[in-house]
């Protein structure tokens, strides 16, 4: 970018820096003048060296081109909030030119990235040169991730019945502050069509997560089709016709994150939560479904935990695991280990009988054993294991440095678990649960409310900070995060209302971070005209994206703010 343009970007930024324009997640730095420049879909859009990437590259950048092009064709989007004059003479941007300027690879990982600069003019360096935006990337997928935010700035007039980029020219240099920016979905306990996930992982992009966390099984139901084990989804899955995950549905779910930059990390919760497995293979399971003091066994009904004692466990491990594992092709496989209930196995004979015989050996230590060979399976698989924090902040196991920690519970066992030296993945109950405040769902309990009241709404889940009170070395170790919906109360029918936007207040935290380029703290006071104006834009995508305030008030940012007399 020649000096002449940068300057003239940095004057019109000066004047109008204070106009509204909304953008989701925000970008690190983003200078913008005051000028509306016309957009047609027959914009021309090339990436100067894109032959010389690998050919899945190559795909991944003609799928993102075509997407691109019918957003310029379909988005005749409307803002409630953002308000541009549109002048009789205004300039046409003729073309798109993109560049990957580094590893042209299709690889993504916690590494890959996925920075990107984007410069969209509005005068060019020459008199009566056609007008030409510029995006470049180290990376294709830093080049999808600045496609998406290209998208955003998109807005049609209603009087000219045309596309237009208000408040050019813009400059935006843009890079995520965590690698890992993650939303966990549960598909046990009540199922979701591959469509809808393909819907969600879609929207997922548009909000620059990452990181598709697939809680795929549990509890409740099997709903994978394994072809080793075949009878685990035949018996354990709500319908073994209609409501499983074939080897060719995974597939097609994680070749389509993959096109939209996100990785597709699955879930298989061990030992706990594994009573859908006592259909096909009664035998390895211990305290299947205790009625009615479930309580007494388990986190949550039906009770269950696979058995750690019997070669026969170990068996099923050792067939099942590389083949769940070569489904998934992301360096990462999480292993659960959350909510084992010690008094499950304290009932079981056959565990009872082998503490007798070894009493050197406790509760404790099998489940060390258990979780162990677990995770041998999964490096053994070429992967990387997560594991829930119990097993190492309630358990204390002493488990290589290599897994990786995730945290959900309060922030402070984020400090303890870094202070132990492991990798975490933070996403603190307390914030970042998603499915919590819509009261109890266990029945017979008409006063019950969710254990994790209350509601998250948008602005508390916007005020996590997921390194806060750490030390730098402590910090470095958290690799991101993510804002989580367990499906007790979620389903196809609403789980959209339930994700968005709120899931999109953590996307922010996670890319954009707590604090802007000049270390001031991010408020909800400025955030809210813009995550109003995306969640009206996703809606125009066809997004079922609850809305936050009355229209009156987006209509009129800042007059529906609390009084400061109310304010802490």
């Amino acid at each position: 970018m020649s000096g002449l343009y940068l300057t003239y970007i940095l004057f019109f930024y000066i004047l109008y820096s204070s106009e509204v324009l909304a953008m989701w997640p925000i970008p690190q730095s983003w200078l913008k003048g005051n000028e509306s420049l016309k957009i047609f879909p027959s914009l021309d859009i090339k990436c100067t060296n894109i032959e010389t990437a690998e050919e899945l590259t190559q795909q991944i950048f003609e799928g993102a081109k075509n997407r691109f092009r019918e957003f310029l064709v379909n988005e005749k989007y409307i803002s409630p909030n953002v308000h541009f004059e549109v002048s009789e003479n205004s300039l046409t941007l003729h073309s798109l030119n993109i560049e990957i300027t580094g590893d042209k690879s299709s690889k993504l990982n916690l590494n890959t990235d996925e920075s990107y600069e984007l410069s969209i003019p509005y005068t060019s360096d020459e008199n009566n040169k056609p007008l030409i935006a510029h995006l470049k990337a180290s990376t294709i997928f830093g080049i999808l991730h600045g496609l998406n935010t290209f998208t955003q700035l998109l807005y049609f007039s209603k009087e000219k019945k045309e596309l237009f980029i208000p408040f050019a020219p813009h400059y935006i240099r843009d890079y995520p502050i965590f690698a890992h920016r993650g939303l966990l979905l549960d598909t046990s306990r009540n199922y979701y069509p591959v469509n809808d996930l393909l819907k969600m992982i879609d929207v997922m992009s548009w909000n620059k997560f990452n990181v598709f966390h697939w809680h795929v099984v549990d509890a409740n139901s099997w709903p994978v089709k394994s072809e080793v084990y075949p009878e685990l989804s035949e018996k354990g899955a709500y319908d073994p016709d209609t409501m499983i995950y074939t080897k060719e549905d995974i597939k097609t779910i994680v070749e389509f994150a993959h096109q939209r930059g996100i990785r597709v990390i699955p879930e298989f919760d061990m030992p706990g939560h594994t009573f859908a497995i006592s259909y096909s293979m009664p035998e390895i399971i211990t305290c299947p479904d205790v009625q009615p003091d479930w309580n007494n066994y388990s986190a949550a009904p039906p009770s269950g935990q696979m058995n750690p004692i019997l070669p026969a466990t170990y068996e099923f491990l050792n067939n099942l695991i590389p083949e769940m594992t070569s489904w998934f092709p992301d360096e990462f496989y999480h292993a659960g280990g959350d909510e084992v209930v010690m008094n499950c196995w304290k009932v079981t004979d056959s565990v009872t009988a082998y503490l007798k015989e070894h009493p050197n050996d406790t509760y404790e230590t099998l489940l060390g054993m258990f979780i162990n060979k677990l995770h041998s399976l999964v490096r053994k698989s070429g992967k990387t294991p997560i594991t829930w924090q119990e097993m190492v902040v309630e358990h204390k196991l002493p488990l290589p440095k290599d897994v990786v920690v995730q945290v959900w519970t309060t922030e402070d066992n984020i400090k303890k678990v870094t202070g132990l030296g492991y990798r975490v993945i933070a996403g603190s109950a307390d914030y970042w649960y998603l499915d919590c405040g819509h009261g109890g769902w266990v029945g017979d309990n008409p006063d019950g409310n969710s254990w994790c009241d209350p509601f998250k709404h948008w602005q508390r889940i916007y005020s996590y900070n997921p390194i806060k009170d750490l030390t730098k070395e402590e910090a470095k170790l958290v690799i991101g995060g993510e804002t989580l919906l367990w499906s007790e109360q979620a389903d196809p029918t609403n789980f959209e209302t339930k994700l968005w936007p709120r899931a999109s207040s953590a996307a922010e935290i996670l890319w954009s971070g707590n604090y802007d380029e000049n270390v001031n703290p991010r408020t909800t006071k400025e955030a809210l005209p813009r995550l109003n104006d995306w969640r009206f834009r996703m809606v125009a995508r066809g997004i079922r994206a609850e809305p936050l305030q009355p229209l009156w008030c987006v209509k009129n940012p800042g007059k529906c703010d609390l009084p400061p007399a109310f304010q802490h």
